[in-house]
């Protein structure tokens, strides 16, 4: 039986929102509500340990989260935190914990919502499965970084504006046309005009085809730059307020480079609590 989301009252989200922006002294004050939002403490406390490279506290709290994931509205956040966990368990090595624990959430999954799996529409029972390659084989799904190739016949942006008949006054066209770049421009294209239109209120989608571009052309440093803004952004926090870190970036293999050393962690930080 899948349990009903949980929705946290102001004071609660108001704890989560100073963490957010760093205060690491108002951790302790999510100790009044342990009776009632343990799994929710437990979910803050996983994010802000990911982001301070402590692995073996946020793969424990990790956990004890698994059999929870329903209290939250957002598939998503259960995505998250199960690829954080995988990532960080490779690193210290407590891979079949963590393979024993998605087995128990498909077996849950299964139990609750046996037609779903078996039909392949459980989400989480499919990402679950992922996981399991991932951790085992070092498999992953298709990825946007990882695959990317420029495409053979390479159009300009005076091209694309003529073809789809694009107004560069407009930010909407303005990010149509970053988002066509990387489909049918090249990558250095891409990030030129990437640089001139990054003020604007970009989603993720566009910081994403940045840093792939960024990759590609082999400057580290400029995909870097381009997640510190993304961090800044906080577009990774609509989900729920116990996201006070961007544990979305986890998702994004390229990203994992920067997630696991001190030095640009500590940049990423600094940009979340800009």
């Amino acid at each position: 039986m899948l349990m009903e989301a949980i929705k946290l009252p102001k004071k609660y989200r108001d704890i989560c929102e100073e963490i957010k922006n760093g205060s690491y002294e108002s951790l302790p004050k999510l100790d009044a509500f342990e009776e009632k939002f343990p799994h929710q403490n437990l979910a803050v406390r996983a994010g802000v340990e990911f982001f301070d490279r402590k692995y073996e506290e946020a793969v424990s709290h990790t956990l004890l989260l698994m059999p929870f994931w329903d209290e939250w509205y957002y598939s998503n956040v259960a995505n998250e935190y199960m690829m954080a966990m995988c990532f960080a368990a490779k690193k210290i090595g407590r891979e079949a914990e963590v393979s024993k624990a998605l087995h128990e959430e498909q077996s849950r999954l299964m139990e609750a919502e046996e037609e779903k799996c078996l039909k392949g529409s459980c989400q989480r029972y499919n990402y679950c499965e992922i996981l399991l390659q991932y951790i085992h084989k070092d498999i992953f799904p298709e990825s946007r970084s990882r695959d990317y190739q420029p495409p053979k016949e390479l159009k300009t942006a005076t091209d694309l504006i003529s073809e789809f008949k694009l107004n560069t006054g407009k930010d909407f066209d303005k990010m149509k046309l970053l988002n066509l770049l990387y489909m049918k421009g090249s990558p250095k294209d891409t990030v030129d005009y990437y640089e001139r239109i990054k003020d604007l209120n970009l989603g993720e989608l566009y910081y994403e085809e940045a840093c792939i571009c960024y990759r590609y052309l082999g400057q580290k440093e400029k995909v870097l730059e381009v997640v510190e803004r993304w961090a800044k952004s906080k577009l990774w926090d609509v989900a729920s307020p116990t996201q006070v870190r961007p544990m979305s970036f986890f998702m994004y293999l390229f990203m994992h480079e920067y997630l696991e050393n001190e030095e640009s962690l500590k940049r990423i930080r600094e940009a979340i609590f800009g």
